[in-house]
């Protein structure tokens, strides 16, 4: 597991086989699993809440950060945290991503599933990122 949370979290975390994350509306990352430690480029560097878009190398994040670019207000990951932060569920919502890999940009296709969930009290998402072939 990466920057745990608490307890509660490692438990939600580690019984996904997708990678997944907690996070706050704004899209900070609480915390991730170890499946999402390949996912999540700038992790090493400095894990301290950063907006999911920043740690992944998201392309549209590269130039203002997440969250602040053009293109992040349709961002349909960061509308699937939020809506999950307020209670609702959204399963499996087909998306395409440019991530950035060594310099070169890379187009993956995902599932996103989010879901409601706390930390300290607070409401949180726990975000899974299936590539989109993935059929559990």
């Amino acid at each position: 597991m990466l920057n745990p949370a608490t307890a509660d979290a490692r438990h939600l975390l580690d019984g996904q086989a997708a990678p997944a994350f907690l996070v706050r509306p704004d899209a900070g990352v609480l915390a991730a699993n170890g499946p999402a430690g390949a996912l999540l480029a700038a992790w090493v560097e400095s894990p301290a809440e950063r907006p999911a878009g920043e740690l992944l190398g998201c392309l549209n994040a590269t130039d203002a950060g997440c969250g602040h670019g053009q293109r992040c207000t349709g961002c349909p990951v960061r509308a699937a945290i939020r809506r999950a932060a307020a209670g609702e569920h959204v399963l499996r919502l087909p998306v395409a991503m440019v991530l950035v890999r060594g310099g070169r940009p890379q187009r993956v296709e995902l599932r996103v599933t989010a879901v409601p969930a706390t930390a300290d009290g607070r409401p949180v998402a726990l975000l899974t990122l299936e590539p989109a072939e993935w059929v559990p």
